[in-house]
């Protein structure tokens, strides 16, 4: 007998990955029970990709952007867009390992209501924790985990930039945590993202993920924390310089950085220190809950 949805969104953030895409979305509707709605934000608009998906999934809400976005601004526009006090939130390559995962979501949710974030645990790519334990993190992976709309209400949101990696997560999760929001990670929420880690993409990838390394702390650090931004993007730049290539990509993460920062710098917004060093130090060291 097929159970009654429950109030929850599921909402991919896609691009050209079509293929993968229908993976996750068959994933997500055979889910028992299944969220109250499939919500898709197509980053470029692509007409061939639109056309599948109506075909496959008519029951999916599609909305998208003809510019690129990149996973934040498609984050952002689900968020918006969801009809239901919670967005549970997965790429176009991750979907629930489990069929139960949102009736465990939902348990979660009702004994826990001060939680703004739960996140899932990436089994493709974490050890398996033990069953029913629970941690207090400090980031949350985008690519599995439920938010919640009132929370994310009291951020800026995501930068909406075409590339995501080392800025999405860090910087929302930072402004919840400054806001007194608590995400928790859940063992028994499992997701399986279908992508290699660690990420070693093109170089163009590399520099565009050095940039980000840059503009998070000066976006978000006040200037007591500034220091330890630059030692952790020194950190970063020395172990980039061992790979090869890794000096032409900081070499041309040089090159762009001014004007990169010129377009954005307009974002900063600083954090209090005592909120920024507590995200810190909880980053380094997760607490267990149960």
């Amino acid at each position: 007998m097929t159970m009654a949805p429950l109030p929850i969104t599921a909402a991919v953030a896609a691009c050209k990955r079509v293929e993968s895409l229908l993976k996750s979305l068959r994933k997500i509707a055979s889910c028992e029970p299944p969220p109250a709605e499939i919500l898709v934000h197509l980053d470029g608009n692509s007409p061939e990709i639109l056309d599948r998906l109506r075909k496959e999934f008519p029951t999916a809400r599609l909305i998208g952007s003809d510019h690129l976005i990149g996973p934040g601004g498609g984050r952002n526009a689900l968020t918006r867009e969801a009809r239901n006090p919670w967005v549970a939130h997965f790429d176009d390559d991750s979907f629930p390992s489990t069929p139960d995962y949102f009736a465990i979501a939902a348990k979660l949710i009702a004994a826990n209501p001060e939680v703004a974030v739960w996140s899932a645990t990436i089994i493709s790519h974490e050890p398996s924790p033990e069953p029913g334990s629970l941690w207090l993190n400090a980031v949350y992976p985008g690519c599995g985990h439920l938010m919640s709309q009132a929370w994310f209400s009291k951020t800026r949101g995501y930068l909406p930039l075409p590339c995501a990696y080392n800025l999405e997560e860090v910087d929302v999760s930072l402004q919840l945590h400054a806001s007194g929001a608590l995400c928790i990670q859940a063992a028994d929420l499992k997701v399986w993202h279908d992508h290699p880690n660690p990420v070693r993409e093109t170089h163009d990838t590399e520099v565009l993920m050095m940039i980000n390394t840059i503009l998070f702390p000066l976006l978000r650090y006040p200037l007591s924390a500034l220091p330890q931004g630059f030692f952790s993007i020194l950190r970063r730049a020395f172990k980039l310089s061992k790979l090869p290539g890794g000096l032409s990509v900081l070499a041309r993460t040089a090159n762009r950085l001014p004007a990169t920062i010129r377009q954005n710098f307009h974002h900063r917004n600083p954090l209090p220190s005592k909120s920024t060093w507590s995200w810190l130090l909880l980053r380094r060291e997760r607490l267990r809950l149960h």
